[in-house]
């Protein structure tokens, strides 16, 4: 449904009948079948989004070629999802100090078998416990029971948005849930770290509510793949423009004041507060409109059902069909390698507060280097991607990612080696920004034509139904007492495994001949995905 897009001519002023049309469509829960294209774009646009034309000329979208009738702009979702990057990035960036300072009050109320404190940094914390578990597992545990909680709840979000009239709805709740939580860390402090640690759990969750609402207002901007291409390059560029501008605003104020952890985490939590409230406010009031529900709920079936059911009917269905095979390998492969990508920012933020002593500010210093790198990480990735293919790419780049966390946890062994830390970050960088679009071409131009829609549902879930298994095992590794090293180190099972499972595809003509992919559907999932990897840079969303 691309609102805004209208091709009825001679449209005179607004009449009754025009706002029984309008009406019908913009009441939301209204079970009318009146689509919103049948809207006249002036009446659409001056009784609803008066604010369209006073945004940034970088929050709008023209079109080039404009007959007479049709609307002079785009959708305007896509200013309210251009406006909603902002925000995003500056809430996926505040979590990065919150980490630190989390840690450090954990370690500070731990308490020894003895009974006596373990906030001296220079002690032992082997048998130092918080709530029953070391210190230095708490952002991983965060992972563990955030990640389960997303995970078991993603289907149901899809549904509601598929089957109700009540996206946008969900939209607006997620958006207020996840700024009053930003509001609440503000607090951050010695007697309500524990608190703040239970709402990063509920954070992650309401968070892919978020993403399943934006998503399905993204693939509703055009059916136009160059369209879709310029949409998606834009809110990219957009989020990783706040997070750069966010990270480097909270080191330079940390830095200048002199600040300890937990003062930077506060100041990280205003800025991305101050950000959600205003954006998500004016973007979500004015700049995205309801949708009636996509589809019926199948017969027999609840809402809470029918999107679990769904999902085990897909996987069942590419469970012998040998043309499946390559997408079968592909999913389980992305699987494994996208929970450790995920994982990296928690377990490595650990590993560099306890092994290497840095504090928030050094911190923000590698993640700032993994952010920098990734431009020229896309740019590899699309290299790599044109000269061979999107799979041996991706199997380049699971590579290159055993062989530099192999080296960091090797390497790495005190705070004498903070420097030769900014060099790994640096190349896991290049990594994640090569990795994700060199993914996301693989598996367009493998999944079967006419069930994009479906796949790319399906594509969404795994990279995060095992999101939870690297901090788990991180947390294990850690209660039972192995090196940092180790856990560090641990993140190469699943870069491993996906690798394994990559490389058992095979060839990659053969999987796309597999798939019955016709030359015409190739050009589209090119143009729409990237065919070499770099149709857009896509930098992993930190929660």
């Amino acid at each position: 449904m691309e609102v805004g897009i209208g091709h009825r001519k001679d449209v005179g002023s607004s009449t009754k009948c025009d706002d029984e049309i309008y009406d019908a469509v913009y009441n939301e829960g209204s079970s009318s079948s009146v689509s919103s294209t049948t809207i006249p774009v002036q009446l659409h646009r001056r009784r609803r989004h008066p604010l369209v034309y006073y945004v940034p000329r970088i929050f709008q979208f023209a079109k080039d070629n404009v007959v007479d009738g049709d609307a002079p702009h785009h959708p305007v979702e896509a200013t309210g999802l251009a406006l909603c990057s902002i925000a995003k990035g500056a809430a996926s960036m505040s979590t990065i100090f919150l980490g630190p300072a989390l840690l450090r009050l954990a370690r500070d109320a731990s308490i020894s078998p003895d009974g006596s404190n373990c906030d001296d940094e220079y002690d032992d914390d082997s048998t130092c416990r918080v709530y029953g578990m070391r210190p230095t597992s708490l952002l991983s545990n965060i992972g563990v029971f955030g990640g389960l909680l997303s995970c078991a709840l993603i289907p149901l979000f899809g549904s509601i948005v598929d089957h109700t009239p009540h996206r946008l709805r969900v939209g607006r709740m997620s958006a207020f849930i996840l700024t009053s939580i930003k509001g609440i860390e503000v607090s951050v402090g010695r007697n309500t770290w524990h608190v703040v640690s239970a709402l990063q759990v509920a954070n992650m969750a309401v968070y892919n509510a978020y993403l399943v609402t934006t998503y399905s207002y993204t693939a509703e901007l055009s059916r136009v793949p160059s369209d879709q291409t310029i949409y998606n390059a834009r809110f990219q560029l957009l989020y990783y423009a706040s997070m750069l501008t966010f990270l480097i605003s909270v080191m330079t104020i940390s830095t200048s004041f002199g600040m300890n952890d937990v003062a930077t985490a506060r100041v990280s939590q205003i800025l991305a507060f101050s950000s959600c409230a205003i954006v998500f406010s004016i973007s979500w009031s004015s700049f995205f409109d309801p949708r009636p529900a996509s589809s019926d709920v199948p017969p027999g079936l609840s809402i809470a059902k029918s999107g679990y059911n769904k999902l085990m009917s897909t996987v069942e269905s590419m469970r012998y069909d040998r043309r499946r095979r390559a997408i079968r390998l592909f999913l389980s492969s992305a699987s494994l390698s996208e929970a450790a990508t995920s994982a990296l920012a928690t377990i490595s933020t650990t590993y560099m507060i306890h092994v290497l002593d840095m504090n928030a500010s050094q911190i923000g210093i590698a993640f700032l280097c993994v952010f920098v790198s990734g431009v020229p990480g896309s740019k590899l990735g699309g290299l790599v991607g044109s000269r061979w293919n999107p799979l041996r790419s991706a199997l380049a780049c699971l590579f290159v990612f055993v062989v530099n966390t192999t080296l960091a946890a090797c390497a790495i062994r005190g705070p004498e080696d903070r420097i030769a830390m900014y060099g790994f970050a640096a190349v896991w960088g290049v990594c994640l920004a090569w990795l994700h679009p060199t993914h996301a071409s693989l598996y367009c131009t493998i999944i079967p034509k006419g069930q994009e829609g479906e796949f790319m549902g399906l594509y969404i879930f795994s990279g995060s139904v095992l999101a939870w298994l690297p901090p788990f095992l991180f947390s294990f590794l850690n209660e039972f007492g192995a090196s940092m090293n180790i856990g560090l180190a641990s993140l190469n099972a699943f870069f491993v495994g996906g690798f394994a499972l990559l490389y058992m595809i095979g060839d990659y003509d053969d999987a796309v001949g597999l798939a019955q992919i016709e030359d015409d559907s190739i050009c589209m999932a090119s143009h729409r995905c990237g065919l070499d990897g770099a149709a857009s840079t896509i930098i992993p969303e930190l929660t």
